[in-house]
């Protein structure tokens, strides 16, 4: 036995041993197999025109749908015509009221309609056609394409699709039709409200329009630009209204056309920027247009191959590939500013919530797949408008304490005091509804930048500065008060939306999260020494979880933790279960009567009381991360979630009338399942089911990449990648009772103690984990 382990073993390490080259080779076939697999799982299908009444939101969008992290497009229908309404990320209004409260408000720009001028095929979809293969629209996710034919007797195909690195919105034109084709295109500014002020124009052969946000009583005002040239053809320009520019133009089979389309402005400056959109566009030819295509599929196909599972389930790897698609479209490290919890989709004058970044965890969950699914950056352009909220939140901190909740009237606190709400540009609105863990609750998005990528730059430059206002205002938010033969720092603040609890499990894990951070991070960068005492002394007195024994039917009898000291027990959001996820203040290797309570509580409040499946939102799906972080019954995981994914529309988004990019959160919760970082240690398949799955390159902490097949008892092809190098540590119980490694096809030193395999790694290096049983 012994001989034909080293045999396998040898095996193994001469195939270690190929070509970096072959290697790469190798992997970029696999990814190429995966991805083929998926395409047509990857396409929504409509049979039938689709109209904006039909389409029409206030949140999510509906339709179909593409983005390149400043721009959105949302997509409707008739039988000969395509409208691609547009947002822009950074185009906000001042001086918007709702029952929300009063301030900035997200805004559409306008659109493009593409209408072709030729009769409706015979027997159209108002009397019964009886033939619907005539109509067809696509959304290609995998190719990040909005692929639409017209139902008209000279059928044109129009395929849209944007630039990844430029606002170009560009759709190409072709026909099979013996006569050339009549085309018009009309660019167009919302006009829905009159106080928000339009303007069209031409400009040589470039169709423009503006549209402006309110002008009085602001303190900024906003303007954006949407300029439309066409390419290929010749076509006659005529300016309809002050919101709207004609380009009529005909389309051959000889002859294919590109409407180009290029947003512009956003931002306070009341500027369009239009002679800039001008210049850009007069410079675009057919060439120029490739180059951009060309640009976009390899963009995509880096993004997309970043990482992925396989589940073997179509439904779940439909919708974890789908929300990638969302994240990407949404996010992008060129964003200007983040947009809010419903990404860059701002199609309607009256958004939900203002179109805002909703700070008590409905925003933040849009980024918490971001890290283990090897797409950091993603999360960039939310850094980047939190720290632009970072003033007034001081102010706020300093002088609003009061408004919180009127027995801090009078109070003042150092460091940052966020709202509910606010929008990307940096400005606040919406109320404080008696939080103060909006601020905090960024504090897991900024560690794990660091975490998982180990950039140490941005660890001294944004995490740090960012978790240490936190605990600025935590020193003197807290109440150190007598307890027993001791003392503990007490906080009282509102756990969910308008209460008002005394220690809620809730707010003491972000207090936990955000001292434990700083003692490890400041001895790292050698800064704050002085500090480290108070810190510590801070954790070592928190109270502790209030647990109670459940009160609604129907239970399990099992003890679980209540939502604040009082004991409150209302069954509607997990929110005491934050120590979990995002806080990951209690995790696998916690106590174990602590770790049982913590799933006694999430059972009685997910499947007892049908928060998985019946709830709006089970608070943004990171319930489900929950459950995963804590090791319970995958199969129940897995059911609930696909009874979830069952409900989403046609675009394949999960929604609930309120929220949009949290959903996404689905693709932590698989990886989760598959893969975790828990005290540095990393966990293979901790929460799987027997039947085979397998991922490729997600990201843990440590900034190790790590790949690993499994095949329902046992882990295999386990690829571990250091960027950083440092120790790579793996539970061991997924690994068996002993283990090799290879990196260049050298044996490395392998370490066991207790459960944990460890080995020394290099910075750069790639380390296979070889089993001699096998």
């Amino acid at each position: 036995m012994k001989t034909i382990r080293s045999i396998w073993s040898l095996i193994l390490i001469l195939l270690i041993q190929l070509p970096v080259e072959a290697v790469a080779v190798a992997d970029e076939k696999k990814d190429s197999l995966f991805f083929e697999s998926k395409k047509e799982l990857m396409t929504a299908f409509w049979e039938e025109p689709f109209s904006w009444n039909a389409i029409r939101s206030n949140h999510a969008p509906l339709g179909p749908y593409m983005g390149n992290g400043d721009v959105g497009v949302v997509a409707f229908t008739s039988d000969n015509s395509q409208t691609l309404k547009i947002s822009k990320v950074d185009f906000v209004t001042d001086g918007f009221s709702n029952w929300a409260g009063s301030g900035p408000s997200a805004l559409p720009v306008g659109g493009v309609t593409l209408t072709v001028h030729s009769p409706v095929h015979a027997g159209n979809y108002s009397i019964n056609r009886p033939d619907k293969t005539v109509f067809r629209y696509e959304m290609d996710q995998l190719n990040a394409e909005l692929r639409m034919k017209t139902a008209t007797d000279q059928p044109i195909t129009m395929t849209s699709w944007m630039g990844m690195n430029e606002n170009f919105i560009i759709t190409e034109l072709s026909t099979t039709s013996e006569k050339p084709v009549s085309v018009s295109v009309d660019t167009y500014a919302d006009s829905r409200f009159a106080y928000y002020k339009t303007t069209s124009s031409v400009v040589g052969p470039i169709a423009q329009v503006t549209r402006q946000t309110k002008t009085t009583e602001t303190r900024w005002i906003c303007c954006a630009g949407i300029s439309t040239k066409i390419v290929g053809t010749e076509a006659r320009l005529l300016q309809i209204s002050d919101a709207m520019v004609r380009i009529d133009f005909k389309v051959s089979a000889e002859n294919p056309v590109w409407v180009i389309t290029f947003v512009s402005g956003g931002g306070k400056g009341n500027a369009p920027r239009l002679k800039e959109a001008a210049s850009r566009l007069a410079a675009v030819d057919e060439a120029d247009v490739n180059r951009i295509k060309v640009d976009k599929i390899a963009w995509w196909k880096d993004m997309w191959t970043r990482s992925y599972v396989e589940t073997n389930d179509s439904l779940l790897n439909r919708q974890y590939l789908s929300s990638i698609y969302l994240l990407a479209s949404a996010y992008n490290r060129r964003s200007p500013v983040s947009g809010g919890m419903y990404g860059v989709w701002n199609m309607d004058d009256e958004m939900m919530y203002h179109g805002d970044i909703h700070l008590n965890y409905n925003s933040q969950g849009g980024f918490y797949s971001a890290f283990s699914a090897n797409r950091p950056e993603i999360a960039l352009p939310f850094y980047k408008s939190l720290e632009l909220l970072i003033p007034e939140g001081k102010r706020r901190a300093r002088e609003e304490a009061g408004k919180v909740h009127k027995s801090l009237e009078g109070k003042s606190y150092r460091g940052i005091l966020f709202p509910v709400g606010a929008l990307g540009i940096g400005e606040f609105y919406n109320y404080y509804w008696q939080q103060t863990m909006d601020a905090p609750f960024n504090v897991p998005l900024f560690s794990w930048y660091y975490e998982y990528t180990g950039d140490k730059d941005f660890l001294r430059d944004h995490a740090y500065p960012y978790i240490r206002l936190c605990a600025d205002f935590y020193e003197d938010y807290l109440v150190k008060e007598p307890y027993g033969d001791s003392y503990r720092y007490s906080i009282t603040t509102g756990a969910h939306e308008n209460s008002w609890d005394v220690n809620p499990s809730s707010d003491l894990a972000f207090v936990e999260q955000t001292f434990s951070l700083l003692l490890k991070y400041s001895d790292l960068l050698g800064v704050d020494k002085p500090r480290r005492k108070k810190w510590q002394d801070i954790l070592n007195h928190l109270p502790t979880y209030k647990v109670i024994q459940p009160t609604k039917e129907p239970n399990e009898g099992l003890p679980v933790f209540a939502k604040n000291e009082d004991g409150w027990d209302l069954p509607n959001h997990v929110i005491q279960m934050h120590p979990v996820y995002p806080c990951e203040v209690l995790n696998l290797r916690s106590d174990s009567s602590a770790l049982q309570i913590a799933r006694n509580t999430l059972y009685y409040y997910e499947v007892s009381q049908k928060g998985f499946t019946e709830s709006m939102n089970a608070l943004g799906l990171s319930a489900y991360v929950m459950w995963a972080r804590l090791g319970m019954d995958p199969n129940l995981l897995i059911n609930s979630m696909k009874k979830l994914i069952e409900g989403t529309g046609r675009n394949f988004l999960i929604v609930d009338g309120h929220h949009c990019a949290e959903k996404t959160t689905v693709v932590e919760t698989i990886n989760s399942m598959m893969l975790q970082s828990v005290d540095n240690i990393l966990y293979l398949f901790p929460c799987w089911t027997n039947q085979p799955a397998s991922f490729t390159r997600l990201r843990a902490k440590g900034a190790f990449v790590v790949s690993a097949d499994y095949d329902g008892s046992t882990v295999t092809d386990l690829e571990v990648h250091s960027e950083r190098g440092g120790k790579c540590q793996l539970y061991a119980p997924a690994l068996g009772e002993k283990i090799e490694v290879v990196c260049s096809g050298k044996p490395v030193s392998v370490k066991r103690k207790g459960n944990v395999f460890s080995f020394a790694t290099q910075a750069g290096e790639t380390y296979k984990v070889i089993h001699p049983s096998k």
